[in-house]
């Protein structure tokens, strides 16, 4: 993991570097040439056997003292439990394993490489916590879509035809088979999972970004108990057709309107998933 852990850590090299107005699209400017090398250049090798090659990632970035907010971002003190922000009310009332929510005022910042599972699948992690609050952040990628492939003598196989899943969630079965313990029954050890630069694949990334999946924009609220909600709410039906329809006349058309469930939303527009080409 060591060698994805470097092209993620050149995401704070850009964003230090960056000059010019910081705002959601220089965040894209900074992670893309990241997001070019791990789509292009690279994959997981499962226990030296099969490959998770990525075929999609979205990129999550939320400054909990900044200007830039990402409320769908899980890993936010915006989504603190209730019971964690008693915990930091009244610290004196709880076990000291809480020690690291009671000193962050919120989450701890996960250090870079973390694998954090939720609901929506696993991102990558590559948060910074620096020594100005304003100065730090959270950031990950969800890995969007992705194909297995079985390994040859465990290189990449250059010209598998594989289609890609498009369903985020699969990852925990394709990643993390045989779950995740310290020590494995049957195995008597853990996966083993390495991320393998290799330069020789025959993947050609996208360089259009494009918004991310199933996200809708979201609005912050005054209410003390709701913090944050999805923007949109009064988009009907007929509005929504109406982009699908635009849709079918015109691929490169993007819907400004989502349907999640049986509800219709605005789209969050910032372009920040990455793709290679020709993954349908």
């Amino acid at each position: 993991m060591e060698k994805l852990i470097e092209i993620l850590k050149q995401f704070d090299t850009n964003r230090n570097e960056f000059k010019g107005v910081w705002d959601e699209n220089a965040v894209a400017a900074c992670f893309q040439p990241c997001a070019k090398e791990i789509l292009s250049n690279g994959y997981f090798l499962i226990n030296g056997t099969y490959i998770i090659e990525l075929g999609s990632i979205e990129l999550y970035y939320h400054e909990e003292y900044g200007d830039i907010k990402d409320y769908i971002m899980y890993h936010t003190n915006d989504r603190l439990p209730k019971k964690y922000k008693e915990v930091i009310d009244n610290p004196q009332k709880f076990p000291n394993i809480f020690n690291a929510i009671i000193e962050h005022k919120g989450y701890p910042y996960f250090k870079i490489g973390t694998f954090n599972q939720h609901q929506s699948g696993v991102d990558v992690t590559f948060e910074k916590e620096k020594e100005k609050e304003k100065d730090s952040y959270r950031a990950s990628f969800l890995i969007r879509s992705y194909r297995v492939l079985k390994a040859k003598d465990g290189k990449y196989p250059i010209g598998d035809k594989t289609k890609y899943d498009h369903c985020s969630t699969h990852i925990f079965d394709d990643l993390f088979y045989e779950g995740i313990n310290w020590k494995n029954s049957n195995t008597e050890r853990n996966s083993n999972i390495e991320w393998i630069n290799d330069e020789k694949k025959d993947a050609s990334f996208d360089l259009k970004g494009r918004p991310r999946t199933n996200v809708a924009e979201y609005i912050a609220c005054n209410e003390k108990e709701t913090h944050i909600e999805k923007g949109g709410r009064s988009i009907t039906s007929e509005d929504y057709l109406a982009e699908v329809n635009k849709k079918k006349e015109d691929k490169s058309y993007t819907p400004k309107y989502i349907k999640i469930g049986k509800s219709y939303y605005k789209q969050d527009m910032r372009l920040w998933q990455f793709r290679l080409h020709n993954i349908e």
